[in-house]
């Protein structure tokens, strides 16, 4: 079962859209903010601060509209939403399982290795 319907691609693709638009005004912001830093920014320029955030504001709006502009980038995100679409997730038993599955798993080879290592120093400690 999906939990994604296939009528709300729109949506979706808009709100990967928004936080690739984000993340690319934070970075920017952050990035302008260390620049600021190196080259001591915040005294040469009056209000630096405002400065960066208008940049990452810049950043973010123009790689929303770039995104949602661009053709290729649109039917990009399409593909990749029809394909999600496909995905089939696990039930809820099926997930208890695997992860019960997994610690067991995990206890075994931490005792494996607990034993090897135990051996080991008893090894060298009755060498040396």
């Amino acid at each position: 079962m999906s939990i994604i319907k296939s009528e709300d691609s729109r949506k979706w693709i808009t709100a990967i859209t928004v936080i690739a638009a984000v993340l690319a005004g934070f970075v920017v912001y952050k990035f302008a903010n260390q620049m600021g830093d190196w080259f001591d920014l915040e005294t040469r320029i009056s209000n630096y601060s405002i400065v960066a955030q208008g940049l990452g504001f810049v950043a973010g709006l123009g790689t929303f509209i770039y995104i949602l502009k661009n053709s290729e980038t649109s039917s990009y995100l399409q593909e990749v939403y029809n394909e999600l679409l496909k995905v089939v997730w696990p039930s809820k038993d099926a997930t208890v399982k695997m992860t019960i599955g997994i610690a067991i798993a995990l206890v075994i080879v931490s005792a494996i290795f607990t034993t090897v290592d135990f051996i080991f120093k008893k090894i060298l400690e009755f060498v040396y």
